[in-house]
């Protein structure tokens, strides 16, 4: 057995035998005794010696390595945690190479390139470390939300005959003797399944968007939280939603603590998201002398339309509704000539999510794709809406984005653990 215990796990009991494993911190002798500090996953623990033979193995161990060590607890006050480790026997797993190519410890400034191209040795700070153990504590919360709330999850392709999106953001690969894509999104497939007769689906994986920006919120690929519903109006969906998003932040706080408190942060659960249409968004932008797009928010309104929440309504948390269809994808349902049923959830200045209710007639639809210039016989997907497709909408959440918002941090490849952008394929 490689440990016995984490570090978090070891009992407080003097004479304690126990086998603990993880890296070497730090050998650091002090007359006659010497410290090793050896860090696991959840901490660190204080190795203590004065046999010479283990003295003079601790100081022979480059920093970085990996090893396992048994031992028996001794309670010491003065000790990291309140107690150390007298170890009888010491294993010396994998030696680390010298130098190390990375400084991690947070001591040394390190460009965010370099702390990528080293993405899993910059990890063991335990700070970066907390950015993906938090991301998959909110991807664990998504999932129990679902749950409780009777979705089923899907697994959709990540290829697929036509461009999910429209527009020329896609990626063509050769499938066989084929061109196939990378799904833009898994929203046809999603939808397409509601046709079987089960009304209420989520999906989780990577999409892919061959979008040449260089910005701190855009990425080539990341990873995307679909849902699809069986509904009637876009409040059912936004309730949804809200709902979700208040069982994650209540959830994060308690589950959290500790994440959130490195990065001095504590989520607030509101008591309502402000709901704003889409025109009186842009009126509000206009009183705020903040320039905008007759068809969508700028970054600059985004922010200025959560910092008018937080003044008014107490939260960063804000809906905006209703937008024009010009630049809305074909699937979205008209309102009317000019506008949909679709939305954005912006928090901290940042849209993390998109949705709305989709069009569910096949004519509908059909007039929806034509008008924005693409052909329907490339949709193979249309034909299951002949047959009795109840009405229905969803949206999609950017994992990366809520995690990137969360922390308050400032560029999304922080938050990713391998990115993709139109510079990097590696590592």
């Amino acid at each position: 057995m490689l440990r016995t215990h984490y570090s978090k796990d070891i009992p407080k009991v003097e004479g304690s035998k126990v086998k603990v494993a993880g890296f070497v911190e730090t050998v650091r002798e002090v007359g006659k005794i010497c410290f090793l500090i050896l860090r696991d996953r959840y901490g660190t623990i204080q190795i203590t010696t004065k046999e010479k033979n283990f003295i003079k193995m601790f100081k022979d161990i480059p920093r970085e390595s990996f090893i396992a060590i048994e031992g028996n607890v001794t309670l010491n006050q003065e000790a990291r945690n309140g107690f150390e480790i007298i170890p009888t026997n010491v294993e010396i797993i994998t030696k680390a190479e010298k130098p190390l190519p990375i400084d991690f410890s947070g001591k040394i400034k390190t460009t965010l390139e370099k702390r990528i191209d080293w993405r899993f040795l910059d990890m063991r700070n335990p700070k970066n470390m907390a950015i993906f153990l938090l991301q998959s504590e909110i991807v664990a919360l998504l999932t129990e939300f679902m749950h409780r709330n009777n979705f089923v999850r899907i697994f959709t392709s990540r290829l697929t005959d036509a461009a999910t999106e429209g527009g020329a953001e896609y990626f063509k690969v050769l499938y066989f003797d084929k061109t196939a894509y990378l799904a833009q999104s898994p929203q046809l497939y999603k939808e397409a399944i509601l046709a079987s007769g089960i009304d209420r689906v989520y999906d989780i994986g990577f999409v892919y968007r061959a979008e040449p920006h260089h910005t701190p919120r855009h990425l080539c690929e990341y990873a995307s939280f679909d849902i699809e519903m069986v509904c009637k109006s876009l409040d059912e969906i936004l309730d949804m939603e809200e709902n979700l998003i208040k069982f994650i932040f209540s959830e994060l706080n308690k589950r959290c603590e500790e994440i959130l408190k490195m990065y001095k942060t504590k989520l607030e659960t509101p008591e309502k998201i402000p709901r704003i249409e889409f025109k009186r968004a842009n009126k509000i932008l206009k009183s705020l002398g903040i320039e905008r797009d007759p068809y969508d928010l700028t970054s600059e309104g985004e922010k200025a339309l959560c910092n008018y929440c937080k003044e008014k309504y107490g939260t960063s948390l804000a809906f905006v509704t209703e937008f024009p269809f010009k630049k809305k994808p074909f699937y979205l349902m008209k309102k009317d000539n000019e506008l949909c049923y679709s939305f954005d959830l912006l928090f901290n200045g940042m849209e993390i999510t998109s949705g709305g209710v989709r069009e569910h007639r096949y004519e509908e639809r059909v007039k929806n794709i034509i008008e924005k210039g693409l052909s329907p016989e490339h949709y193979d997907h249309l034909r299951f809406w002949k047959y009795g497709m109840p009405p229905h909408g969803g949206f999609a959440i950017g994992i990366e984005r809520l995690t990137l918002q969360i922390l308050g941090l400032e560029n999304i490849r922080e938050v990713t653990l391998l990115p993709r952008d139109p510079e990097r394929l590696k590592p």
